[in-house]
Formats: structure tokens, sequence, C-alpha cells
């Protein structure tokens, strides 16, 4: 009868002990929370309207028209550089007398390739010999008009840089010494818009001479001719330049660069001078965007069903489902902000861990920029996290951790209630790659949160653990599961509370921690349900051997 009572009682430690497996750690509830970032579409465009003339004499003017086009999805800056030069396309030939005083020779007087001079001696001095005119719109300082006259260039001049918002401004209307003039526009120029003309046309200075303007006629002592003299008639050459069978050529060059920018930034990409460092203080921007809309983990009052807000339904050009972070117009340097609430509204209690998850069907590129964007991560103000939205570069400088591991946020009971903020940053050295493209630019990548759910035992109390009112992790007094000394997978666990928080029943040697924990759904271990199952049938056995052992003996 003793043996009975022992077989008895094993069995009855062996219920209590699927009992306590019917408490431990599993998941269930799970849920993904998406994430996209997405880079600005950034291309400008130098448009022009240009009339070639066949043929263009002094005096006559063609139409050269300029602007900028900003065909980005964020607002930038433009910049133009105008270089002008004239080059001989062909030889100038002219019969002109040796020196001798011998025949006539005909002799090339400008070669082919001479390059010119921009500027000559006109009426006024030194002046342009193709003269730019310029828009209404182009206005320049007094302190930076062209010291010779003849070199002005009729542009309206303005006392103070305020005067000049709306407008290009000339830098200075004497060329540098590369001969370039420099136009800033002075103001933003918007997705979609384009700025004022700066061109309209190019007049060829009319006092510009040919380089043989005329013919002359003189005799020279010939005894074979009649009357003793022969005439000879010669060609006359301009003593200075002359600009007939010449290129005239006007590059203009653009440079743009986004207009949300902070002022260091931008006067590290542009050339210092007074102008731009009043562009940076008071015409650009920079981006700090915050979300408007509430993002909101909560457990409903009823069931105590994990939900999401907000839903983004699928309309074949978006991904639908849950969605935290969206931010789809980001620029190198720009700063975004958003912040997740978690909630439970039930009777119940649950332990709430997360966990970022990379996607895997996403190209080389999308997986770069994910590292690109900086991101820190606070729960109850508290960073947890400063690497970059893969979750996954762990600092021991600062002590933060890996977010591809499973991260414990506490145990919520009945109104717990806290928050996720999150700052990104995207990398303000993303800038022009050799060959003149944003290598980034217009690029959309994706990256998915996860959170998963313990419920706790108990429920029908206000945040049991005592977290505060309303919320807070807290032990609510079951044993839950040991924690492994062994390292976990992805990443290892963070504790993020007062408490340790059980995962799972210590692994056997070299068996992954997933794979003994049950999936969404199951009530307890499998492996150990297993092993209690088989050693309750070995006492159920012994158990029925030793009952008929005592049925025999009081035979």
């Amino acid at each position: 009868m003793k043996k009975s009572k022992i077989y008895i009682a094993g069995l009855a430690a062996m219920a209590a002990a699927a009992t306590i497996g019917g408490t431990w750690a599993v998941w269930t509830q799970q849920l993904l929370a998406k994430n996209e970032y997405m880079t600005a579409k950034y291309s400008t465009l130098l448009e022009e309207e240009f009339e070639s003339p066949p043929t263009w004499l002094p005096g006559e003017e063609t139409k050269k028209a300029v602007w900028v086009k900003n065909e980005s999805t964020i607002p930038i800056i433009a910049k133009i550089t105008m270089n002008q030069d004239w080059i001989r396309r062909e030889d100038v030939t002219a019969l002109v007398p040796p020196d001798d005083g011998g025949e006539p020779q005909l002799q090339v007087v400008a070669p082919k390739g001479q390059i010119l001079p921009v500027t000559f001696q006109g009426e006024k001095g030194e002046e342009f010999a193709a003269v730019l005119n310029f828009t209404d719109d182009v206005v320049v300082l007094s302190d930076s008009r062209a010291k010779k006259p003849g070199l002005r260039l009729g542009i309206r001049e303005v006392k103070t840089l305020d005067e000049t918002v709306g407008k290009w401004l000339l830098l200075t209307e004497e060329p540098d010494e590369l001969g370039n003039f420099t136009f800033y526009y002075m103001g933003q120029v918007q997705p979609g818009e384009s700025t004022p003309v700066l061109l309209s046309s190019v007049t060829m200075n009319p006092q510009l001479e040919t380089t043989v303007t005329g013919t002359y006629t003189y005799y020279v002592k010939n005894d074979a001719a009649e009357g003793g003299y022969k005439q000879v008639t010669v060609d006359t050459v301009n003593s200075k330049y002359g600009y007939d069978s010449s290129h005239f050529s006007l590059d203009v060059n653009m440079q743009t660069v986004q207009a949300q920018l902070p002022p260091d930034d931008f006067l590290n990409i542009l050339h210092w001078d007074r102008v731009t460092e009043y562009i940076a203080g008071y015409i650009t921007d920079e981006v700090d965007y915050e979300a408007e809309t509430t993002k909101k983990l909560f457990f409903e009052e009823r069931n105590g069903i994990m939900s999401y807000t907000p839903y983004r339904m699928e309309n074949g050009e978006v991904e639908g489902g849950n969605w935290f972070m969206s931010f789809t117009n980001m620029v190198p340097g720009g700063k975004y902000r958003d912040k997740l609430e978690i909630e439970n509204s039930s009777r119940k209690n649950f332990r709430v861990f997360m966990r970022i998850i990379p996607r895997d069907n996403q190209t080389e590129l999308q997986d770069e920029l994910l590292k690109k964007i900086a991101m820190k991560v606070y729960y109850r103000d508290e960073l947890i996290y400063d690497g970059d939205v893969t979750g996954y570069h762990y600092s021991e400088a600062n002590g933060t951790e890996d977010m591809q591991g499973l991260v414990p946020l506490g145990l919520y009971g009945h109104g717990a209630k806290e928050e996720i903020r999150v700052e990104l940053q995207l990398d303000p050295n993303l800038g022009l790659q050799d060959d003149g493209t944003y290598k980034y630019a217009d690029v959309l990548t994706k990256i998915d949160w996860e959170f998963m759910v313990q419920e706790a035992p108990g429920g029908g109390g206000r945040n049991p653990g005592g977290g505060g009112d309303g919320g807070g992790s807290g032990n609510p007094g079951d044993p839950g599961i040991v924690i492994p000394d062994e390292p976990v997978p992805q990443g290892g666990l963070t504790n993020i509370g007062e408490d340790p928080i059980p995962l799972a029943v210590l692994p056997e040697e070299d068996v992954p921690l997933a794979a003994l924990l049950p999936k969404t759904g199951d009530s307890r271990p499998i492996k150990l349900l297993g092993i209690l199952a088989a050693a309750s049938l070995l006492l159920l056995i012994g158990l029925g051997v030793e009952l008929r052992k005592e049925k025999q003996e009081r035979r």
C-alpha cells in the first residue's frame, strides 16, 4: 500500500508540474509594425532657349534665355557661373607687302585656334566684345559694381542683401581671375518650380572690327611698266584684334544644393562669402520633422487582443498593414522624430517584448541606405539604443543594446501606459558621387519592428508589481521560467525594467532557444510536456503492477 501511495504522489507531482508548465513564458500574440524610409528625389535642370544665328554680326542680338528648374521633391538653392571666350575657328589671310619691298604675298595674319580677349578698347574704354543682356530679376550690390564704366552690365544696383531676396544676385560685376561671373538665386526654389530667367540674350558689340579692314593701293618704280611705275594693291590689317571668323561661347554652369541644411553644412558645400553666409542664415532652413499621426499599440478592453493603429490599406501602390515610421522625403542631415504609445486597456496582465527584423527581399542599395540612417530609441525617457535603423550596431561606449535581439519592455497591468520615442538622422555626408549623381536619392527601404506578448498570471488588478500609477514593469508573483546563461539567439536578451523577465526553459546543450519556444497559441513547452507524459506513463504502469500485487496478496 505504501508503494501505491508513492506512485500516486508521483502522479500528483507530475500533474502539478504540468499545471505550472501552463504558466510558463510563451508568445500568446505577435504583431509586426512596418517602417519605411525614402530619400528625396533630387533632380535639377539648367534650362535655356537659344537661337544660334547662321552668321553673327556686330550689333546683332541673339536670344539666350537661362534659368533653373527644380524637379526634386525638396526645395533647393541655385548657383550659376558664366564664363565666356572667343576663339578663332579658321585662318584669316591677307595680301601684305614683304619687308624687302618685293611683290605682295598672301599671308596668315590671324591663325586658327587663336584665343581672343573677351574685352577690347572701345568708346568707353575697356568693354566686353559680347554684351550679356540680363533681366530685371538680376541685381548687384552697390559696392560690387565694376570700377571701369565700360565693364558695367546694365544691372540694377541695390544697397543691402535684404533687397536681393527673390532675385538673382551677381556676386561682383567684374569677373574673377578665371573670368567667371557668379550668381546666386536669393531664395528657395520649391519642388516643381523654376527660378526667374537670369539671362535673356547676347549682343555682339557693335564696335567690333574685322581683321582685314580694307585695301590700299600704292605704286612702285618698274621700268617695264607703262609710265615706269607699277600699281600694287594690298590689304589693311587691324592693328588690334579682329573678331571675324571666330566662335563665341558662353559656358553656363549650375550648382544646386538642398535648401534644408544646417548652416555649417551649407557653407561647407558652397564657397564661403558674405552672400552664402546670408543665405545660410536667412534663406536655408534645417529639417527637424516630427510625425503628426499618433501611433498606438494597445490591448483591447474586452478581450485583450493586441491591436495597432494606424492601419494602412493596400491599394496596389502601397504596402498594407500596421505602420509606425513612414518618412518618405528624407534629406541628408535632416532630423526626424516619431513616437509609439503602448497601453493596456484590458483586465489582463501582459509582458511585452520587441525586436527589429530586417527584410530578406531588399536590394543591396536598400540595405546600404538603412545603415546610413542613424537612430536613437528612448523608452521611459531612457536611451536604450544608439546605432542605425537596422538595430544591430551595438556600442559598448554608450551602453545601448542590440535591438535585433529580444528587448523586454516590461509588464503591463491594467491601465499601464508607456512611450517609445525614436529620433532619426540621415547621414549629412550623402553628397554627389564622382559622376555627378546622388547614389541614394529616391531610394525606398523598409524594415520591421515585431512586438511579442506573454500573458502573465493574475489580472483584474491595476498595475501588478507596483510600477507606478497606470503602468510600468513589475513582477506579478508567478515564478516564470529560468533564463539560461547561454547566449540567446539574435543578439541576446536585454532587460529593461526593475526585474528580470523569464523567457524560456533552460535549453539543452547546442539546442537553439527558438526550438524550445512554443509557437503562438501553444500553452506549454512541448518538450517538457513530452517528458512529463512519458514519466506519467511509467508511473501509471508501476501503479498498476503494484495494485495487482496487492490484490493477489489479499486473496
